[in-house]
C-alpha cells in the first residue's frame, strides 16, 4: 500500500524531472507572498503559508497553477545560464511520413573512432542492409515525395476536395467524420507492440520498405525507441526516423485516408505530417493535445537546446511531442 507521501508526491514534476526554473519562480513568489502576509497580517500566518507552500513545491513540483507555461520563458529572459540542465536532451521531434527538415532527426551516433578509409586498417564489414545506418540521416527521408511549397498546396487542395479538412477565411480544421476515423485507427495501432506497429508502417510505406525498431539506450527522455523506415540500403538519405507517437499518428492517418478517400499512396504519405498539426487527441494516451513550449520544464515535452523551436504540439497528459512548429 502506498504511503501518504507517495500518494501526495507527483513523480512527473519532481525528482529527476523537476524543473528548477519553475521551482525558483515559485519559491520567489512564495517568499514574496509570505512577506506581504507577515507585514499586513501576522508572522504566524506567514510561517504557515510558507510551510504549506514549500511542501506543495517539494511534493508537486510547483505551487502556482500553469507555472510550466510561463516560468521557462521568464527565466530565459534573465542574463546567463542560471539553470544549466547539463547535456541537452536530443531533439525528440520526429521525421514525418511526408517531408521534414533534417534537424528533426535524432542525434547521430558517435562514429569518431571508425576509420575514414575501410582499407586503412582492420577488416571492414559489409553493411547490414537489413538495418538502418548508425548515424541519423543528413537529408530528409520520406514515404512520399518532398513536400515543398507547391506540393503542400496540392496536398491541402486534395484534402479539401475530398472533405478531409474544412476551411474558413482564417483556419483549417479536420472534418469530424474523418477525425473519428483517424482516432479509431490510432486506438487500434497503439494497442500493438513494436513489431505490430512496424508491420503496419511497412504496409503503408512504399513497396519493399524496410522498417526497423531502434532502441535509444544512450539517449534521454521518454522516446526510447524509433521506427526507421527505409529502403534497406543503409543510406541515411533513404531513411525516415519516427518516434512511437508519430509512428502511430501518421500510420493511422494514412490508413484512414486509404479507407475514406481515393488519394493515391504518395499523396496519403505527404498528407500525414501536415494532418498531425490538427490532432486533438494524443495517439499515445488519447489525452488532450495543446500547443506548448519545447523547453524542458517539469517533465515537459523536452528539448533544452538554446536554438530549438519553442512551439510544439504535445499531449497535456503524457507530454508526447506530436509536432514541432518551425
Amino acid at each position: 500500500m502506498d504511503s501518504l507521501y507517495d500518494r501526495l508526491r507527483d513523480p512527473s514534476h519532481t525528482g529527476d524531472r523537476r524543473c528548477w526554473p519553475c521551482t525558483a519562480v515559485n519559491a520567489a513568489l512564495l517568499v514574496a507572498a509570505a512577506a506581504v502576509v507577515a507585514r499586513r497580517r501576522s508572522r504566524a500566518l506567514a510561517a504557515l503559508l510558507g510551510a504549506v507552500g514549500a511542501a506543495a513545491i517539494a511534493l508537486r513540483g510547483y505551487l502556482v497553477p500553469y507555472t510550466p507555461r510561463f516560468a521557462p520563458k521568464l527565466v530565459s529572459s534573465l542574463p546567463g545560464d542560471l539553470f544549466d540542465h547539463g547535456d541537452p536532451a536530443p531533439d525528440r521531434a520526429s521525421r514525418t511520413l511526408g517531408a521534414s527538415d533534417a534537424s528533426d532527426a535524432p542525434d547521430a551516433a558517435d562514429t569518431s573512432d571508425a576509420p575514414d578509409d575501410p582499407d586503412a586498417g582492420g577488416e571492414s564489414e559489409a553493411p547490414d542492409e537489413s538495418k538502418p545506418s548508425e548515424s541519423a540521416p543528413d537529408a530528409s527521408g520520406s514515404l512520399g515525395d518532398e513536400t515543398d511549397a507547391d506540393a503542400g498546396e496540392a496536398v491541402l487542395s486534395a484534402l479539401l476536395e475530398r472533405g478531409v479538412v474544412v476551411t474558413d477565411d482564417e483556419s483549417v480544421a479536420l472534418d469530424e467524420a474523418f477525425r473519428e476515423a483517424w482516432r479509431a485507427e490510432m486506438e487500434t495501432l497503439r494497442a500493438r507492440d513494436d513489431d505490430g506497429l512496424a508491420a503496419a508502417l511497412r504496409e503503408v510505406g512504399p513497396e519493399g520498405a524496410v522498417v526497423d525498431v531502434v532502441e535509444s539506450g544512450n539517449w534521454t527522455g521518454d522516446d526510447d525507441r524509433w521506427f526507421v523506415v527505409s529502403d534497406g540500403s543503409g543510406d541515411p538519405a533513404a531513411e525516415s526516423w519516427l518516434t512511437w507517437p508519430v509512428a502511430v499518428a501518421e500510420t493511422a492517418a494514412v490508413r484512414a485516408l486509404a479507407a475514406e478517400t481515393d488519394l493515391d499512396a504518395s499523396r496519403r504519405a505527404q498528407a500525414a505530417g501536415p494532418l498531425r498539426t490538427l490532432l486533438r487527441a494524443c495517439p499515445v494516451c488519447d489525452g488532450p493535445v495543446e500547443e506548448t513550449t519545447e523547453v524542458d520544464c517539469c517533465g515537459g515535452p523536452g528539448g533544452t537546446q538554446p536554438d530549438a523551436p519553442d512551439d510544439v504540439l504535445a499531449c497535456a497528459n503524457c507530454d508526447a511531442r506530436l509536432y514541432t512548429f518551425e
